[in-house]
């Protein structure tokens, strides 16, 4: 994840429009995924900002052009989320599904379940993105506490009037004037204060301060007090979070972890330096919340017909040798009981026309494993759509997963989407 403490000191803007003060359509401006506002003046603080964001990120969430006039224009990605502006201008991306059905979504993908909380029914389709995230740490987070924070032995530096463990001669040595009941110690402390608590207590820090619905935030802040009587707030290096791995102690952190990671190993950043006002921005790009759930939705679907095992980003072999060789890991890979390929599946999160690199890729997954495929998007009918063949022997089609719907009830929505998995699959065999 780039550094983007110091953006305000990187690069120089392509463009500026010269005013002092930025006029948008509406404030907070409000965009959808692969959206484009209507041009506006932008002061040119604001408009050095969007530039520079543009050349330290190397896949930013948005960009601006400018028209004739020096007026700007932001386009979004496939990104979701919000961010502020030095001039104090909000930006919000919001995703294509209304929230409430994008709550079920989000619930389906991380397999939590929000029953026990009566707030989600609450939401209305002005509500925001992150309050969904934030309905689903919530509940989690709940869960992690309830059974217990999770400790672990970290290895800890210290200065104390005893000695603990073992004393640390260099730092010792180091030390000033030798002072006979002081020690630098190194030791092996039991203790909540790990990484994993670190990075979950910096992930409900950051939802507190995103989610709009005041009563959502309040029980954020109360769940935060309560981490924070057993861990301390410390910046936790993305890495850290990566290598991150539970095991049979802590495996009920398995979905609150999935969360902190969203959240925190995204396009996250904060106080930015640009301008008077604190700037806070969080991106989550909705390619791969759509992949968890078509993972899980066809996990379901070949549990339910039988004979088949599903492989979430497998690894397969590539057809090109030589130092033009990619690699090559599609989203979900269904296999026959005895190791044969069933079908290979992308998944889309994208509307409308389908584009050529997206066939070529999935051309190139069937190629290699000498077996069907499907481009999956997200849809309302969940019905198949076009069919090509590919070499003249393999099918490759275009499915709808049925993401939005209209269903009653969450479990009549779960039996909508693993129902539409589940027809291509039948049909397929």
């Amino acid at each position: 994840m780039a550094d983007l403490s110091q953006i305000s000191l990187v690069g120089s803007p392509v463009q500026t429009s010269g005013t002092v003060e930025t006029v948008p359509p509406s404030n907070p401006l409000v965009l959808g995924e692969h959206d484009e506002s209507e041009p506006f003046e932008i002061s040119s603080d604001d408009s050095a900002f969007l530039d520079r964001l543009g050349e330290v990120h190397e896949s930013s969430p948005l960009s601006v052009s400018y028209t004739s006039d020096g007026e700007a224009i932001v386009s979004s990605s496939s990104y979701v989320g919000v961010l502020t502006l030095p001039s104090g201008v909000q930006i919000e991306v919001s995703p294509k599904q209304s929230v409430t059905r994008l709550l079920w979504a989000l619930q389906y993908a991380f397999d939590t379940p929000v029953d026990s909380m009566g707030q989600e029914t609450e939401f209305a389709t002005a509500s925001s993105f992150f309050d969904a995230i934030g309905v689903l740490f919530l509940t989690e987070l709940k869960t992690v506490l309830d059974q217990g924070l999770h400790r672990d032995y970290v290895r800890t530096q210290a200065v104390q009037d005893h000695v603990r463990g073992r004393i640390d001669v260099q730092r010792q040595l180091q030390r000033p004037n030798p002072i006979p009941t002081d020690f630098a110690v190194e030791y092996n402390e039991f203790t909540t204060d790990t990484v994993l608590n670190r990075a979950v207590l910096a992930a409900v820090r950051v939802l507190t301060g995103l989610v709009r619905d005041n009563e959502l935030a309040g029980q954020l802040r109360h769940q935060e007090q309560r981490l924070r009587q057993f861990t301390r707030v410390e910046p936790v290096p993305l890495e850290s979070v990566e290598r991150i791995e539970l095991s049979r102690l802590n495996e009920h952190y398995e979905v609150l972890l999935d969360l902190t990671r969203t959240v925190l190993a995204r396009e996250f950043f904060e106080d930015i330096s640009a301008g008077t006002n604190r700037s806070l921005a969080l991106f989550v790009n909705m390619n791969e919340i759509f992949e968890r759930l078509v993972e899980r939705a066809f996990r379901a679907a070949a549990k339910d017909i039988g004979g088949l095992t599903v492989e979430g980003q497998a690894s397969i072999q590539n057809i090109i040798d030589g130092p033009h060789a990619v690699s090559m890991q599609p989203d979900v890979l269904v296999r026959h009981d005895d190791g044969t390929p069933a079908t290979v599946i992308d998944a889309k999160w994208k509307t409308g026309s389908r584009s050529s690199g997206d066939v070529y890729q999935l051309t190139s997954y069937i190629l290699a494993l000498d077996t069907c495929g499907a481009l999956v998007y997200p849809g309302h009918s969940g019905q198949d759509g076009e069919e090509s063949t590919v070499m003249n022997e393999y099918s490759l089609r275009s499915v709808e997963l049925a993401t939005d719907a209209a269903a009653p009830s969450y479990s009549d929505y779960v039996d909508v989407l693993e129902t539409s998995a589940r027809l291509y699959l039948t049909d397929i065999l």
